[in-house]
């Protein structure tokens, strides 16, 4: 089994790449979108891609990361904290957005619960009908409030990035000169990469991925020699 195997995404529906074998091809291995692959092909394509390849194009990647890391520090610290900077305000004003949202619900929520109570009391609704409506109602309500509180809890988070990029240097630092990319780096390293659909130019196919790696996200990282 690949050290892959759970790590890499469809990057057009979000759905997990199945790694796949076939006897009959010159790739024994590779990986194909979950969403194709049972059979929903009208909502995806197949994003087929050998797990050498794959494995190639991270190694590769990592590599030229830790390497930039290592040659330019600065440089590396710079577009880490502006990076982290521009991602945490657009997940903030997101996060503080759907929290106002929730919470206008769950008051809502509330007055539609005592109002039901209020029916039931008086006899303009059954009780068995107060129960059935108010227990639907709870459970959004609940759903909501523990929804709140994991978007309150990803705000403190948030707040550490700090901590993440010294986090995300010390991995570097350990693993500066690595030669094979083995299942204790992939972890160590990434959170999950994003397998987009090959395309044709100039006649040739073009596979391109996105590597999300653990504490800073994607990282793009300019040329240098």
């Amino acid at each position: 089994m690949s050290v892959l195997s759970g790590m890499l995404y469809c990057a057009d529906c979000g759905q997990k790449m199945y790694l796949c074998r076939c006897t009959t091809m010159k790739q024994a291995e590779y990986f194909n979108c979950s969403s194709y692959r049972k059979k929903k092909k009208r909502t995806c394509s197949s994003h087929q891609i050998t797990v050498h390849a794959v494995e190639e194009m991270i190694k590769n990647d990592l590599q030229f990361t830790i390497r930039y890391a290592n040659e330019n520090k600065e440089q590396f610290l710079s577009i880490l904290a502006s990076r982290s900077e521009a991602k945490s305000k657009r997940e903030l004003k997101a996060s503080l957005k759907e929290i106002e949202e929730s919470e206008a619900r769950i008051k809502t929520l509330d007055k539609i619960i005592q109002n039901l109570y209020e029916d039931k009391v008086s006899g303009k609704i059954s009780e068995e009908r107060y129960l059935k409506m108010s227990e639907n109602y709870e459970n959004e309500q609940g759903l909501l409030i523990g929804k709140v509180s994991i978007l309150k809890t990803d705000i403190e988070k948030s707040k550490n990035k700090t901590d993440n990029i010294t986090k995300f240097v010390s991995l570097v630092d350990k693993y500066s000169d690595f030669e094979e990319l083995t299942p204790e780096i992939l972890r160590a390293f990434i959170d999950k990469v994003l397998i987009y659909e090959k395309e044709k130019i100039d006649g040739y196919y073009k596979h391109t991925i996105e590597i999300i790696y653990n504490f800073v996200g994607a990282v793009e990282i300019p040329d240098f020699d």
